[in-house]
């Protein structure tokens, strides 16, 4: 499944695909609209919230913030949190510009074997 996402920046709109596991019941995407301005290196933190579908999807999630290569950044992992009303939520402070790849993954149990993925790519600023 492919999912195009939308994040809003100071230069305008840009899409961002977002890759799910197709053999899963569980579809999950990225949602980027608590943000009052784009991620950026030098300011506040950056929310990045999960939405789990069926609504109803009991289970775990986490999300993985990959530094951009030779940035000397280390990545950063949201440890796995329950599903809440269909939504994780994991706030990131981004140490490098550049282009990160972000990670949410989902298993029905803590310790069980990855079920369901989805990826996105997002540009932080200085």
């Amino acid at each position: 499944m492919v999912a195009a996402l939308l994040v809003g920046s100071s230069v305008g709109l840009f899409g961002l695909p977002a890759l799910a596991d197709s053999g899963s019941k569980v579809s999950l995407s990225f949602d980027f609209s608590a943000n009052a301005a784009p991620p950026s290196a030098s300011g506040p933190s950056f929310e990045i919230d999960v939405d789990v579908l069926p609504e109803r999807a009991g289970g775990f999630v986490r999300v993985v913030a990959l530094a951009p290569q030779d940035s000397g950044s280390n990545n950063m992992v949201c440890r796995f949190q329950a599903i809440d009303h269909s939504l994780v939520s994991c706030n990131f402070n981004f140490s490098a510009p550049g282009t990160w790849t972000i990670k949410a993954q989902y298993v029905t149990a803590i310790g069980n074997d990855v079920s369901s993925s989805a990826v996105t790519n997002i540009r932080v600023g200085n």
